[in-house]
């Protein structure tokens, strides 16, 4: 059969879509449409105007468009692109990325809005121009909206959590991080209309303070994940708080609290067993007796972050090797206690021997090629950092490589610079930023 332009044929007509886009995707790929003989072939058996004819079609089906990334696209947009794609789409669209695409405003998103009331997903990270008229826009008429990235979207302020909390009450996951004007009361306001959220991103919110995490604790007791990095006002009566109300807690992020001490770990302990990853990166106060707890309390940790933890000992790493062993990716860095004693520990543990894959040490000072000894017990180790760990040599990396060939190891060595030479210049021997 051969398929004019003025001919859907009977094949577009009588076939599901679903098995139509199948047929497209399986010529796109397995033709040589460079090799003339087959293009030759593919035009004498109608299989070009057949896909001209089916392409035409289904792209101009808003149904077959109901998850668009323009980020991997285009991000460069303007406005009318994305007003456009809402009117083809309509209530098809489910999911929609704009990351990056600084050119999109508040009118083409109200038009988004307007169209596309099915909603789900929706990314608008980095969408500079937007305020708070998208936000009110979506609590008016997206309804279904459930995951919401409104990262670096600065002109964001607690009018917008307000609104969202009236009409977007099926929010999961909400990601605000960057948005420096938000306050406990927007928080307030959010959490009192959004009460099933799941995730709940606040980076670099720094005017929040301990009350915003009270209210958090009052109302969303679904809470799984917590980003509070850089919200240098909290204090452990916060963190107590949010762990009194949130047991499920799985993932906690307070890297850059500098005020927090063990009290916090310890209301991490007694109240959240299902904690997996603790970032707590610059948390300077904290100690091996808050770790200890922590440790022989949350059996289920998989990733921790305690870079600049500078108080924490071997004493550390000794409870974990025997507390916790899913334990699968750990920064010490700037640690500057840590010895080879304790990377023995947790190289002999069952973590060390079957689950971890990830181990940072920059600027660990104590550590020497010994350590690097212990870790070839480590067979799963992917990666190793060991930036300025200036007791650990080529040599010893090398010999942990020929054991664990796969490891990525990350070493600076500081630069040489030789006598220079009677008589002549001496050349610079710089070893910096070696990928070994």
């Amino acid at each position: 059969m051969v398929f004019s332009n003025n001919d859907e044929g009977l094949i577009n007509k009588k076939l599901p879509k679903e098995l139509l886009l199948r047929m497209l995707f399986s010529l796109l790929l397995n033709f040589t449409w460079s090799n003339p003989e087959c293009t030759k072939y593919v035009h004498n058996i109608g299989l070009d105007s057949f896909c001209n004819v089916a392409w035409n079609i289904l792209a101009l089906d808003g149904s077959n468009w109901q998850r668009i990334d323009l980020f991997n696209f285009q991000t460069d947009v303007e406005g009318r692109v994305v007003e456009n794609i809402s009117k083809r789409c309509g209530g098809f669209l489910r999911k929609l990325s704009l990351r990056g695409c600084i050119g999109v405003g508040d009118p083409s998103l109200k038009t988004f809005a307007q169209n596309c009331r099915n909603i789900e997903h929706l990314n608008l990270n980095g969408c500079t121009k937007i305020t708070d008229s998208t936000c009110y826009s979506l609590s008016r008429f997206c309804s279904k909206l459930k995951h919401l990235d409104l990262t670096s979207c600065v002109s964001i302020t607690n009018s917008s959590l307000k609104g969202i909390s009236e009409g977007c009450r099926s929010l999961e996951y909400l990601n605000l991080s960057w948005c420096d004007q938000i306050t406990k009361d927007g928080v307030e306001a959010l959490v009192r209309g959004c009460r099933g959220l799941k995730a709940l991103l606040l980076r670099g919110c720094t005017q929040l303070e301990d009350e915003a995490l009270k209210h958090i604790q009052n109302y969303c007791h679904e809470l799984v994940s917590l980003n509070l990095q850089s919200c240098s006002r909290i204090t452990d009566e916060g963190v107590v708080q949010i762990c009194r109300g949130c047991h499920r807690l799985q993932a906690l992020c307070l890297s850059g609290c500098g005020n927090l001490t063990d009290a916090s770990l310890t209301a991490l302990a007694l109240n959240c067993p299902r904690l997996q990853i603790l970032e707590a990166a610059r948390c300077s106060h904290l100690t091996d007796a808050g770790f200890t707890l922590l440790a022989r309390n949350c059996h289920d940790l998989e990733k921790m972050d305690l870079e600049e933890c500078i108080l924490i000992t071997d004493g550390t790493l000794i409870q974990l090797s025997i507390h916790c062993p899913k334990l699968q990716a750990l920064s010490l860095s700037h640690c500057e206690l840590i010895t080879d004693d304790g990377i023995l520990h947790l190289s002999n543990s069952t973590c060390g021997h079957e689950r971890l894959r990830v181990l940072e040490l920059d600027n660990c000072l104590l550590i020497t090629d010994v350590a690097l000894e212990h870790l070839e017990n480590c067979r799963g180790l992917e990666r190793l950092e060991l930036y300025d760990c200036q007791q650990v040599t080529r040599t010893g990396i090398k010999r942990m490589r020929a054991q664990l060939p796969h490891v990525k190891v990350h070493a600076y060595f500081a630069p040489v610079t030789p006598p220079t030479a009677v008589g002549g210049s001496g050349h610079r021997l710089c070893r910096c930023c070696v990928i070994l």
